[in-house]
């Protein structure tokens, strides 16, 4: 005998599944130990544990994480505001939006709109940032033209959920990789203990050491990050 449940109506401006879920991205493939100990050159140097090296691989995973501005320590789930400007281009039905951080698994759940059909999953490429959001509402400008407070936007109030960040480690640009890598070894040869900037030398015009010991400076990761980060100047 079939039985009919009744499914409670799900509230359009609550997101489909909670912000800030985290799944740690597991580096141990792609940035391997062994990996580490080629690039390095200790291969056969005892005085260098894994552990350390573990230690190392962390400390690069995050700050290529804090340079790109890309999330590489761990996938989690993002909600942000994308509504659109106050009028649409003409004969366009969408808007382009930059979201947050890049797309883990190509689909955005658009919610929160004042057009229930608005409410809805689209799909776009995996780490895609850039989005054409459709537009449901807000083609017709109903705000108070006397009223200085009054604004208008298309979609107005509409959110999207999307999980952020690479599905994998292997998704990671090389490049990005190679960054870690040069991180890692600036930090073996110099652990520290001794000031030793990236001139390190005194000539007849100066006094003192020049440059700096900012590691992804001076270990010239920070130019390979560079190249991945569009908004960088």
């Amino acid at each position: 005998m079939l039985r009919f449940v009744e499914v409670p109506q799900k509230d359009p401006l609550e997101p489909p599944f909670p912000a800030g879920k985290k799944i740690p991205l597991d580096w141990s493939e792609r940035l391997s130990i062994d990996l580490i100990r080629q690039h390095t050159k200790t291969d056969d140097v005892a005085g260098v544990s894994d552990e350390m090296l573990k230690v190392y691989r962390q400390a690069a995973v995050e700050a290529a994480e804090m340079y790109t501005g890309a999330l590489l320590t761990n996938q989690k789930t993002v909600t942000e505001a994308i509504q659109g400007p106050n009028r649409p281009k003409p004969g366009k039905l969408t808007y382009r939006h930059k979201l947050q951080y890049p797309v883990a698994d190509g689909l955005v759940h658009l919610y929160g709109s004042q057009n229930i059909n608005g409410n809805h999953a689209i799909r776009v490429p995996p780490n895609t940032r850039t989005i054409q959001v459709p537009i449901w509402t807000g083609f017709i400008d109903l705000s108070n033209c006397c009223d200085p407070c009054a604004t208008h936007h298309l979609n107005a109030d509409m959110m999207a959920a999307y999980k952020a960040g690479y599905r994998c480690p292997d998704d990671v640009p090389m490049g990005v990789v190679l960054g870690m890598l040069q991180y890692v070894a600036w930090i073996l040869e110099h652990p520290g203990d001794i000031l030793l900037t990236v001139r390190n030398k005194e000539d007849n015009s100066t006094k003192g050491l020049m440059g700096s010991n900012n590691i992804a400076l001076a270990s010239g990761a920070l130019e390979t990050w560079r190249q991945y980060d569009p908004e960088a100047f």
